[in-house]
């Protein structure tokens, strides 16, 4: 069987396109992106992932002749592969932000820690509310959905979605951190009414100021506020990551 110098590029093309849209969609996608994940398994899995959407897809276009040209095609598939993971990473680091709000209110924001997959040290809430993120995210079945969702965005070939979509995906973000400032809401209300409450006895009694007995009383009553709350997150972690699901078929299935 003698193979052809055409036959072996468009071969190789069929492998390209998905193997350089998924290295962009492991970049930024929650749980694929991990540094906790060896990047020894990561290639290995993406390049079994193109090697099914090649197998799956055999009406992807042939490489290009003109270099400019490929260049900006290899460009536009790294750029929807981001958009494609980035779209539930949004609803995982709304979630984790929620953390960080309460963290900020209570007055926890001076206990942190080295978390592996953040840039810098972070703090206590928000490494914990990351990890309920992510496990609401592995529980709703995320992990498998965005694999079918990547193998499903090649249904179109390789067309891109619909410029309109980062105007939309803007306002998908503005509706999912309002979201998560409903986490922290109950926090924000118990760390207001409390400022309140020592600020008004202060000025009667300045020996009880914010020092002596604002910050203690804070943080127990915060953290109580805070663990009460947990049992009530999950319809709202719950709700956010299906809207991610749903907003992600749609700029699959809204292509150009």
């Amino acid at each position: 069987m003698v193979v052809s110098e055409d036959g072996i590029l468009l071969i190789l093309s069929h492998f390209l396109w998905p193997l350089v849209r998924i290295s962009g969609f492991f970049l930024v996608a929650p749980v694929y992106g991990s540094e906790m994940i060896p990047r020894p398994a990561k290639a290995l899995l993406a390049m079994s992932m193109a090697g099914f959407v090649a197998w799956g897809h055999a009406g992807l276009p042939p490489l290009p002749g003109d270099v400019v040209a490929l260049t900006i095609m290899l460009a536009e598939q790294f750029f929807y592969g981001v958009l494609l993971g980035l779209v539930l990473q949004i609803v995982v680091s709304a979630i984790a932000c929620a953390g960080e709000i309460c963290g900020l209110v209570m007055g926890l924001s001076f206990a942190q820690l080295q978390f592996r997959d953040s840039a810098g040290q972070t703090t206590v809430l928000y490494d914990l509310m990351l990890w309920i993120g992510l496990m609401g995210f592995m529980a709703a079945g995320g992990p498998v959905w965005l694999m079918a969702a990547f193998f499903h965005s090649f249904d179109h070939g390789i067309a891109l979605p619909d410029p309109a979509v980062l105007g939309s995906m803007a306002a998908f973000g503005q509706t999912i951190f309002a979201e998560a400032v409903e986490l922290a809401l109950p926090v924000i209300v118990a760390g207001m009414t409390i400022n309140l409450a020592v600020g008004i006895v202060s000025v009667f009694s300045p020996s009880l100021n914010l020092m002596s007995i604002g910050f203690p009383l804070m943080i127990y009553v915060c953290m109580a506020v805070f663990a009460a709350s947990i049992p009530f997150f999950g319809d709202v972690i719950h709700s956010s990551i299906e809207k991610g699901m749903i907003y992600t078929s749609w700029m699959i299935h809204d292509v150009r």
